[in-house]
């Protein structure tokens, strides 16, 4: 199939790119991320809260330097598949598809659980299976009127958590603060709420895959992502602080509603604001789960534009939107709402972006070895600072399933070795060099032959004048 036919529609400006990553992100700030206080607390759960904080701005950074050099909807796969060759851009792939597809299912479940919240006669189940089927048929329609809709839910869900913010400020308490003590699980603790700290700023490394379909990539692609993480950051150690201080750490880590918790703990159980916080929860919710189908389906579609996955995945409709590449990963997240609960989702989600983290962050270093005549429209400041930095806080969190759940540290660690088994089994004979990752890629390495051949050559001629 010509490149020409799977190439995606460009519309995309700065303001739209800042509001979908928020919107791919802003339900953390409403959901999940409490999960990790029983064990870190307050103190425990700001440090993992600024640890991962740290993390994800040298992370963006980062994508901001690679997306502008390679602006495909591969994203995170065509960045290891330039630097480091075929395997290791699948496997980055495999992890990214991983985690938009079950992040996916972690917000429909949150999302059904609002639903529930509000109408308690809808099952929530029932509801996330409505949602499910509602937002195949946005994206289907296409990431234009999915960026307009996205817009209007980002908005509202950013205003109530600042509402919620500066309403439950003055009532925050010292006593509701270091509730169970300073950090009740010690280091170990810390350690294990680091995957529920990354649910304040997971997904925002999906950007990147809109790539090709911005206006102008070079200058808007930074401006997005670097704005989007710093409002997520302000978000992030807000709400963390205002939901302990008012609703206690001990008291708000298993809700599935926690800011409408923290107001009725620690302001007033029949406040207005409870019954604001469920419904734009739920646009919260509602907002993350589009920005994820929007981010799983551009990565399966590049993976099987590139003939990773098979071909059908990319298929596209009238309107240019890769609708198998969205119908598919979505059934499949959707199974895992029904065998799974949302706190070991995360657990999935978050290990599979790690490895793409490291391996972003490992291209980036090699690439500004390998080819450093490659044009490079902005490059991270800081260099080689900001890359080390994300490795090896990204190293640190992968191993951090160790401590909250082993069974699925294992669980994870098999998934990517089954992914391994398939390439070697599969994949790598169907890689189809026509894809734009896999052409740009294979410029490096024709360039890298002609060198050889060149110096080859001339040391060939050198001899030749010796004797």
């Amino acid at each position: 199939m010509s490149s020409n036919n799977l190439e995606l529609k460009k519309v995309l400006g700065p303001i739209q790119i800042w509001g979908i990553g928020v919107g791919i992100v802003i339900s953390g700030s409403y959901f999940g991320w409490n999960y990790g206080l029983a064990e870190a607390g307050y103190v425990g759960m700001l440090i993992a809260t600024a640890i991962i904080g740290i993390m994800y701005v040298t992370l963006c950074l980062s994508l901001s330097e690679l997306a502008t050099t390679m602006p495909h909807a591969g994203g995170a796969y065509a960045f290891t598949r330039r630097a480091m060759g075929p395997l290791a851009g699948f496997i980055t792939g495999v992890g990214v598809t991983l985690e938009f597809a079950v992040g996916t299912a972690v917000f429909t479940s949150g999302a059904g659980f609002y639903v529930n919240f509000l109408i308690p006669q809808i099952d929530p189940i029932l509801a996330a299976a409505v949602l499910y089927v509602f937002f195949f048929i946005v994206h289907i329609l296409g990431v234009n009127e999915f960026a307009t809709i996205e817009m209007i839910l980002v908005t509202i869900s950013v205003a109530v958590v600042l509402l919620f913010s500066f309403y439950g400020m003055p009532h925050i308490t010292a006593a509701k603060l270091f509730e169970g003590g300073l950090i009740p699980g010690g280091i170990s603790g810390i350690w294990a709420a680091l995957p529920y700290a990354m649910w304040l700023y997971i997904c925002l490394e999906m950007l990147p895959m809109l790539s090709e379909e911005c206006r102008n990539p070079v200058k808007d692609m930074p401006k997005g992502i670097m704005r989007a993480i710093y409002t997520l950051v302000i978000l992030a150690f807000l709400v963390v602080t205002v939901t302990v201080g008012l609703g206690g750490a001990a008291g708000s880590s298993p809700e599935a509603n926690p800011l409408s918790y923290a107001i009725a703990a620690g302001v007033d159980k029949n406040s207005w604001l409870i019954s604001v916080i469920s419904v734009v929860g739920l646009f919260g919710m509602l907002s993350s789960l589009a920005g994820a189908i929007l981010a799983y389906s551009r990565q399966t579609f590049a993976l099987s534009r590139a003939g990773y996955f098979p071909s059908f995945l990319s298929k596209l409709n009238k309107r240019r939107t890769p609708y198998m590449a969205i119908l598919v990963p979505g059934v499949l997240g959707f199974i895992f709402v029904l065998m799974f609960d949302p706190n070991r989702l995360i657990l999935i989600a978050t290990f599979g972006a790690l490895v793409s983290y490291i391996m972003m962050n490992l291209s980036l270093i090699i690439l500004r070895k390998k080819e450093p005549n490659l044009a490079r429209p902005y490059k991270a400041p800081f260099y080689p600072v900001v890359p080390i930095v994300c490795i090896i806080l990204s190293t640190l969190a992968l191993f951090s399933s160790v401590f909250s759940d082993i069974t699925f540290f294992f669980i994870n660690v098999a998934i990517f070795a089954v992914a391994v088994i398939y390439y070697y089994v599969w994949a790598r004979y169907r890689i189809n060099k026509d894809a734009p990752e896999e052409r740009f890629a294979n410029e490096l390495e024709e360039y890298t032959v002609i060198e050889e051949l060149a110096a080859s050559e001339e040391l060939a001629v050198a001899a030749t004048k010796i004797e």
